[in-house]
């Protein structure tokens, strides 16, 4: 992983903990935003909405269905950043 990817996942990181109302260390790669975190679609739209206006990482609104972890929607703006 490298020093860009490393700062993008911390910062993709802190915006899913602020929205998702969680304490710090408690999100993991793998915890299911609404199983485990028990947020909704509309928070959801409120995590990668901050993501495209802080981060200028576009992510297709078609794929927020399986945005559903960390390592998910970090693949997701990883893949976005890269064709931006």
């Amino acid at each position: 992983m490298t020093v860009q990817t490393m700062e993008l996942r911390d910062q993709v990181a802190a915006i899913v903990t602020e929205e998702l109302e969680l304490e710090d260390g408690e999100l993991t790669d793998e915890g299911h935003f609404v199983d485990e975190y028990e947020s909704d679609s509309l928070t959801l739209i409120t995590v990668v909405s901050r993501i495209e206006k802080e981060l200028g990482v576009v992510v297709p609104k078609e794929e927020l269905e399986s945005l559903v972890t960390l390592r998910a929607l970090m693949l997701a703006v990883e893949g976005c950043a890269a064709h931006a």
